[in-house]
């Protein structure tokens, strides 16, 4: 047998080092192990005066109803959506329901339980909402094929306990069937007048 016979190829060794990095787990940065599913991203800052004085991400899960799949086939074809169908010129609101609250594929507004109207709010104008591969450090979810919805709201916004999830609807006044893009739950968390937020909504586009 001659030297070097058993030295893996180059071919072998790189093949060898992405199945490795395959079963690897991906991590946030602050060393948060991802969950793909999670890609609800709140981020909770906490005021004292003009100090801040604490920092929170709180993750939740999101679904893109049947007419969230509809207004993505129509942006992919570059056709005309109608008015109450054009997300991109939407709204995000939260929710702060007692009960559980459970997104399905066929939800509209009415099923997005005890929404918090004050939080009723257009994207995030500058840089211009949503967009790809968003360059906020705050958004853990961000990607280049990833399109990401923020909204932010100051200390004087809105106040609300319990909040556990909103919706993305481009209705300023929603009814009952009221059309909306995605449905979505959080962690249980509270904004006081002493908190801002951030929140992004990320969809990830893998194609099948």
């Amino acid at each position: 047998m001659a030297i070097g016979d058993n030295i893996p190829s180059f071919d072998e060794r790189t093949e060898k080092f992405l199945s490795w990095k395959d079963h690897c787990p991906n991590y946030f940065s602050r060393g948060v192990e991802l969950d793909p599913d999670q890609n609800i991203c709140v981020v909770k800052s906490t005021y004292d005066g003009s100090d801040l004085i604490g920092k929170d991400w709180i993750y939740g899960a999101n679904l893109v109803t049947n007419d969230g799949d509809k207004y993505y086939a129509k942006q992919a074809c570059t056709e005309a959506q109608a008015s109450n169908e054009d997300f991109e010129a939407g709204r995000m609101e939260l929710n702060n329901p007692s009960s559980a609250d459970t997104p399905a594929k066929g939800d509209a507004y009415q099923h997005v339980l005890t929404p918090v109207t004050a939080s009723r709010k257009v994207f995030v104008a500058s840089p211009n909402y949503p967009l790809t591969n968003d360059g906020d450090s705050d958004n853990t979810g961000a990607g280049v094929d990833i399109v990401t919805y923020l909204n932010s709201w100051t200390t004087s916004d809105f106040n609300a306990t319990g909040i556990k999830g909103g919706c993305i609807h481009d209705n300023a006044s929603p009814v009952s069937g009221t059309k909306i893009l995605t449905h979505f739950t959080i962690s249980s968390f509270d904004k006081t007048s002493s908190d801002t937020l951030k929140v992004f909504v990320n969809h990830t586009m893998n194609g099948s």
